[in-house]
């Protein structure tokens, strides 16, 4: 493959990992607005941290790629190495969301009286 070529199979890959990213997304979440609403119930129903729960995740796809790589192939048919990297490819895409998500919440309040920074009472972090 040349570089040219890459380029071509990169672009058709995230492409493809954008569109597989929305239909999963929309079949997880439901009705729910939140995209990482399946993530974070992990949490909710105190199993882990959401973030060990996006960890699970990607270690379950990990651990379906060594498999690939030891026995070179895989017995799920209708899931192929391909699948399973877009796969991959999605969960650290919903993770960094999550987590630039998440960062964006904590800095909305102020620490010292909790209200949001925009109607702050103590004017400390406002």
């Amino acid at each position: 493959m040349t570089k040219d070529e890459y380029a071509i199979f990169l672009d058709k890959f995230c492409n493809d990992m954008i569109d597989i990213s929305k239909r999963k997304n929309a079949d997880y979440t439901g009705i729910n607005a939140d995209p990482f609403a399946n993530f974070s119930s992990v949490e909710q129903r105190t199993i882990c941290t959401t973030e060990q729960g996006f960890l699970t995740r990607m270690n379950d796809k990990f651990e379906r790629i060594i498999s690939f790589a030891n026995k070179g192939e895989l017995l799920v048919k209708d899931e192929s190495v391909q699948d399973t990297l877009h796969d991959l490819a999605n969960y650290c895409a919903l993770m960094s969301g999550y987590l630039e998500s998440k960062k964006h919440k904590e800095n909305a309040f102020c620490k010292p009286c909790g209200y949001l920074k925009t109607q702050c009472k103590c004017k400390i972090e406002a």
